[in-house]
């Protein structure tokens, strides 16, 4: 089955001039001990800690455009810690312990991978440089109604009794959001989540690649046709290019999974956004009257369903969301190559209700992938889903639902610990792996489980954390 992740595109802020945008011209291996489908910060990271930990397996990454292309190199470039506004559904489902231990994930990739940059990232402002800055204030969840207000609070209580020594999370009065954003229609208080940073989310990808280059083999506009198995328990990769013969390969191919993977289909769903980006110039409007300038915080309102930064490099906003604006808030939609209007309008009208008389200077859309039932990753062997024999080599770290940021380089590491036989890390969730037992669903598609997880419709953060428009 061709994958259909489509070779035009809206043009990224992330992207304008970027390495690793061009057709590969090296011949493309004819064998490989791992194949990694799909280039953006989970392949990446993927093909990183394999280096690390197995050094001497040779590696394949096929991306079908350029690296970072996808969902890592059109979201927001939001690092901060996810599950804050779900987390009393966790601990219904989960328990508290195993609750706390998937924040306690989160909180520890933001970490190393702050880390990996440190040592791997320039600092020159070139493409190399991901710009990673610590905000002051971290994270401003601005609660936009009653219902919105209970919902989240709800939440925030449950983590903060679970956690009474953390300082990083705090439930905000309505007078303290609006003085910190300068706001005054902020009427119903909020969560501010300090351990938040901002970054250039492509970059990044581009650390990991030149990390790896000397290594791996990385094949940029490789479109990946089919995946047959072969006798002996190896596969055929068959690309637009030539075939692969490979030991085991890899699915970090979030919202596209489908189409390599039907199994899929139902549980791990696309769901298209749009950003803007605006060249501020000096300054002027929002933030508590002190301009851009100022903004040393993240804004995400409405449920997510909008969300603002501001960076000091190159003196831009970044704004995204309002996919809620449409009639099937982009669900099911996995084409970044158009936009939608009703988006577009609904963003310059809440630009200018945020009082930032600018005017956007690009404008583009992404896929986030979506894991239906829970919110969280697939990551493991896929024996247990398609069968011993079918699923034999075949491995996924996909579904990262708007949280990739926060969770795709430590996936990454898991990943490789099981390609290369080794145990997983004792702070991994085994939650995330695709055989843990509140995931027979994907064996049995016509499963009614308990969703801990609201429908998508009603998702809080949708979100810009991650691995795509608003990680």
């Amino acid at each position: 089955m061709v994958h259909l992740n489509p070779l035009c595109n809206t043009q990224s802020h992330w992207l304008h001039d970027a390495p690793f945008q061009t057709p590969s011209t090296e011949s493309l291996p004819s064998k490989a001990d791992i194949v990694i489908v799909g280039g953006g910060i989970t392949g990446l990271s993927t093909a990183y800690w394999l280096t690390q930990l197995d050094p001497g397996q040779s590696v394949v990454v096929v991306e079908a455009r350029g690296l970072s292309s996808g969902a890592t190199g059109r979201n927001g470039g939001i690092i901060c810690p996810g599950l804050n506004d779900n987390f009393d559904r966790f601990v219904q489902k989960y328990g508290e312990k195993d609750a706390e231990r998937l924040v306690d994930f989160d909180y520890r990739n933001v970490d190393m991978l702050a880390q990996f940059l440190e040592e791997h990232g320039d600092k020159d402002n070139g493409f190399y440089d991901p710009q990673i800055t610590w905000l002051e204030h971290g994270t401003i969840c601005a609660w936009t109604s009653e219902q919105e207000a209970y919902d989240a609070r709800s939440s925030a209580e449950v983590l903060k009794r679970l956690r009474p020594h953390e300082d990083d999370i705090k439930i905000l009065s309505p007078e303290e959001v609006q003085t910190l954003t300068g706001q005054a229609s902020f009427k119903y208080g909020g969560l501010q989540i300090k351990h938040t940073a901002i970054a250039w989310a492509a970059r990044i990808v581009f650390c990991l690649a030149r990390a790896v280059a000397s290594k791996v083999h990385l094949a940029t506009y490789t479109q990946v046709l089919q995946v047959q198995a072969t006798g002996g328990g190896g596969h055929q990769v068959i690309t637009n290019r030539g075939v692969i013969q490979a030991s085991k390969v890899v699915y970090c191919t979030n919202a596209w999974t489908k189409y390599l993977l039907p199994t899929f289909t139902s549980h791990l769903v696309p769901i298209r956004n749009q950003v803007i980006s605006v060249p501020v110039g000096g300054g002027g409007g929002g933030g508590g009257g002190g301009g851009p300038a100022k903004m040393n915080y993240v804004l995400s309102a409405d449920r997510g369903y909008q969300y603002l930064s501001y960076r000091p490099y190159d003196d831009t906003l970044i704004f995204g969301g309002c996919r809620n604006a449409t009639v099937g808030w982009m669900e099911h939609e996995d084409d970044d190559s158009t936009l939608n209007q009703t988006v577009s309008c609904h963003l310059r009208d809440r630009l200018q209700d945020y009082k930032f008389p600018h005017f956007p200077q690009r404008e583009w859309a992404g896929t986030m992938g979506f894991s239906k039932q829970d919110g969280l990753p697939f990551v493991g062997h896929l024996a247990h889903v398609l069968g011993e024999q079918k699923g034999q080599g075949l491995y996924i770290a996909a579904g990262f639902s708007g949280h990739g940021m926060p969770r795709t380089f430590l996936c990454g590491r898991g990943i490789a610990q099981l390609l290369s036989n080794q145990p997983l890390d004792s702070y991994f969730p085994e939650q995330f792996l695709v055989d843990h037992s509140s995931r027979k669903y994907l064996l049995d598609p016509t499963s009614k489980l308990m969703n801990v997880y609201v429908p998508i419709k009603d998702h809080r953060r949708c979100h810009a954390n991650g691995d795509i428009i608003h990680s």
